[in-house]
């Protein structure tokens, strides 16, 4: 929000500098900063009368003027086509410096010593364009400074706030928190003195006002204004709207957003003979058509709130005012409108249109609905005095009064929430100065009250925030937390998760951190549909409309990125939460997963091999980490079933009897869809799962005093063979047998059709005694004969 500091200055004297206002509006979370700084920026700028115009005696394009600047006539060269004798006019004198950057000197223009400029509203930076030369009011003075007139020596700040800070949407919140911090009081500015206050709502003569959106439309009041002659606003009205980014219309329609500027709180002015019958404040009938002001036709949906008459809407409440309803050049007779729209029910139907405005903006945020009638006031005395206008009557609907809830502060609850010591007595004042009501009790709890424009205070939290905006964040020392120590926290998914990713970084991978929903066609595409997926109702893009049900998706666009930026061998996974529905709630679910390219195009290439069995022990070891398994644990070929990865080019992953996860090769036309053209091989664990199979903690074991005993093996077996089970049938053998490794793998003529040879490292050790051959000998037959019961593998010749 943009806020001038002479429009603050009307509502508070505060006595601050322009920098040091910043810095205090910023301490109490109103970040603020000085986007623009005038003051100087208009000296030798000063009003002064046009005697006479001529002809330049060297050029038809320009005209010779001699202006009265409160001394000696002036001869000033001027090419403005509005220029005459007897104008009022601003004249930057010679020495002047524009906030353009123009510096006056005399100089001769085809021939003719001109002793300054007739300026323009864009040269003197007041507006982004202007056709000619400023007319000012004949009332002022030649020779006097037009700085200190109209007020052009201003400084401007750029207020960022937050969603829950509508209430300062506008320089009367802002003078309240300045006054908070000051001490000073605001004031009334003498605006409001002039003009009677709008009647009672005593009811307008012809008109009605019905209510039948009460929920959307807590209250809505309307003020007849008659007589009104449409023109432009006078200067001042003018340049406080343009510095605040607000194009000027005429003396109606900028009336109400100079209230809206100044309040917080939008207006808007109907023309009444556009007003059929009754206004009726009502949901949309389905598929009702309503034009906006700027032209644009929308399709409603039943039940967003609509401003109508009897025939027709009139305006989307809270949102933008129709164009069958507004201000013209002829328009005579208003009807004022300030109300209080329901923030939500705002921000739905302002989304749902893509229909964003400075009236919606506020209004999501929350107004003040007591401050409705202020507002409503200020825009009526400036069309009273600024269009000639005449006060009739007033409508107020406001069946139930919104009051907010007492909150209770119980004693030393800020004090130790914030880590500082906080009497009683100064947690009140600070409240009282924000504008809350408080009692304070013999228990020493205070019961506070937020004041009507602070919607956002809701619990005993809010109150220590405020206590603490006002003593200082920067008044609170910084001290450690402190935290009991639990050793069973380790076991927690959080250290899971710090664990597993220590180790798949230790392994070369790097960590991606996607967004947890997506748009639902890479879902498809992928085939992933165990699960209800999570719908989600206001979503930030209209593509990424559900929450995840793998991390998957995710990871193959940020591949897919990196693919384009010139990279080709990545190793990438990410840690966090899918989702899904399970018996009508959304089940949450901590998963990891990662993905390799493998560098090469030709998919089939022996490259594929190394990198799949590469990931194969990255996630080999992260599990045995993890779960403590000891010595191996099982890939399950077939039992992952993912319709991404190539049928026979997948693995399910088991621990202790339990799935845990899957890896596999990405099917290339599953790739192709996320314009990823090489080959990738990814997994997906389920760390909640992982964390559930967790064995016992390894426990230090002496060093062997005996020596034990290699044998290699080969078995020849079927080719559908999986050595993970032959492995585990080799360690179930004989409790002496301590390791099992495949180390080669053979198919040729020479085992025969449909069989293939596995190769095995085996390592016995008896804890008693020295082993010997004999020993040795006795665990292979034994090895043999189970082989040969559970696998049908023999000894390879």
């Amino acid at each position: 929000m943009r806020l001038s500091l002479l429009w603050l200055n009307e509502w508070i004297d505060h006595g601050l500098a322009p920098d040091k206002l910043a810095e205090k509006l910023t301490s109490l979370g109103l970040e603020t900063k000085i986007t623009e700084d005038r003051r100087g920026a208009f000296n030798n700028v000063v009003v002064g009368k046009v005697l006479s115009v001529g002809p330049h005696p060297n050029a038809d394009a320009i005209r010779l003027t001699t202006v009265n600047a409160g001394a000696e006539p002036l001869t000033i060269v001027c090419g403005a086509p509005n220029v005459a004798a007897g104008q009022t006019v601003a004249v930057a004198l010679v020495g002047a410096s524009l906030p353009n950057g123009m510096k006056m000197e005399k100089r001769k223009i085809r021939g003719v010593e001109s002793s300054g400029m007739i300026c323009s509203e864009a040269e003197l930076g007041i507006s982004a364009e202007s056709s000619g030369i400023m007319v000012l009011d004949d009332a002022f003075d030649a020779g006097a400074a037009l700085s200190s007139l109209l007020e052009l020596e201003d400084v401007m700040f750029e207020v960022d706030l937050t969603p829950n800070r509508g209430d300062c949407l506008g320089v009367v919140g802002v003078a309240r928190e300045v006054a908070a911090i000051t001490g000073a009081k605001p004031k009334v500015p003498p605006l409001l003195f002039r003009v009677p206050s709008p009647a009672p709502a005593s009811g307008i003569s012809g008109l009605g006002v019905e209510v039948k959106d009460a929920e959307a439309c807590p209250r809505y009041t309307a003020l007849e204004i008659s007589g009104v002659r449409v023109a432009p606003s006078p200067f001042k009205i003018r340049r406080r709207l343009l510095a605040c980014g607000i194009r000027p219309i005429n003396n109606v329609v900028d009336a109400t957003n100079y209230a809206m500027l100044e309040t917080g709180n939008p207006l808007h002015a109907f023309d009444r003979r556009f007003i059929k019958g009754s206004i009726v404040v009502r949901g949309a009938r389905a598929g009702e058509e309503f034009t906006t002001l700027d032209g644009k036709t929308f399709r409603l949906e039943a039940g967003m709130p609509l401003i109508a008459d009897s025939e027709k809407g009139l305006a989307l409440a809270g949102v933008m005012g129709g164009l069958n309803s507004g201000v013209l050049p002829d328009t005579t007779d208003i009807i004022l409108e300030a109300a209080y729209f329901d923030p939500v029910i705002t921000r739905r139907t302002s989304k749902k249109l893509g229909l964003g405005t400075e009236s919606s903006y506020r209004f999501e945020r929350g107004v003040d609905p007591e401050g409705v009638k202020l507002a409503s006031m200020i825009a009526a005395r400036m069309m009273t005095e600024n269009a000639g206008g005449k006060q009739g009557g007033f409508v107020d609907a406001y069946p139930k009064k919104i009051q907010p809830p007492p909150i209770k502060l119980r004693s030393g609850k800020a004090g130790k929430i914030l880590g500082v010591e906080l009497n009683p007595g100064r947690e009140l004042d600070y409240l009282t100065l924000l504008g809350f009501k408080c009692d304070y009790g013999a228990d020493g709890v205070i019961t506070a009250t937020a004041p009507s424009h602070r919607h956002d205070i809701k619990g005993e939290i809010d109150l220590i925030e405020e206590i603490a905006r006002l003593h200082g964040f920067e008044n609170i020392p910084e001290t450690l937390p402190r935290l009991p120590q639990h050793d069973s926290s380790r076991e927690g998914r959080y250290a899971k998760r710090r664990e597993v990713n220590r180790l798949l970084v230790a392994s070369g991978f790097f960590e991606a951190v996607n967004y947890s929903f997506i748009n639902p066609d890479w879902r498809r595409n992928l085939g992933l549909v165990a699960g209800e997926p999570v719908q989600m109702e206001n979503r930030i893009n209209a593509e990424l409309s559900e929450l995840r049900t793998s991390l998957v998706p995710g990871l193959l666009k940020t591949l897919s990125f990196n693919l384009r930026q010139g990279e080709e061998k990545l190793s990438l996974f990410e840690t966090g939460s899918v989702f899904r529905m399970a018996g009508g709630d959304s089940a949450e679910e901590f998963m990891t997963a990662g993905m390799m390219t493998c560098g090469d195009e030709e998919i089939f290439s022996s490259k594929l091999g190394r990198d799949f069995h590469r990931l194969k022990g990255v996630v080999a070891n992260v599990v045995r980490a993890a779960a403590r398994v000891e010595p191996e644990f099982p890939f399950l070929p077939g039992d992952a079933k993912k319709k991404f990865l190539y049928g026979h080019r997948q693995v399910g992953i088991s621990v202790r009897g339990t799935q845990i996860g899957y890896m596999g090769q990405v099917h290339p036309l599953s790739a192709d869809y996320f314009d990823v053209h090489l080959g990738v091989v990814c997994f997906e664990l389920s760390l909640d799962a992982l964390l559930a199979s967790v064995g016992k903690a390894p426990k230090a074991r002496p060093i062997p005093r005996f020596p034990g005993i290699k044998r290699d093996v080969a078995l020849v077996v079927s080719e559908h063979s999986e050595a993970g089970g032959i492995i585990e049938t080799m360690l179930g053998a004989d409790a002496r047998i301590r390791q099992c490794r495949l180390f080669d793998l053979y198919n040729g003529p020479q085992v025969g059709a449909g069989l293939k040879s596995l190769a095995f490292r085996l390592f016995f050790m008896d804890a008693e005694r020295t082993m010997t051959d004999k020993d040795g000998d006795d665990i292979i037959a034994s090895i043999l004969k189970l082989a040969k019961e559970k696998h049908g593998a023999v000894l390879r010749g």
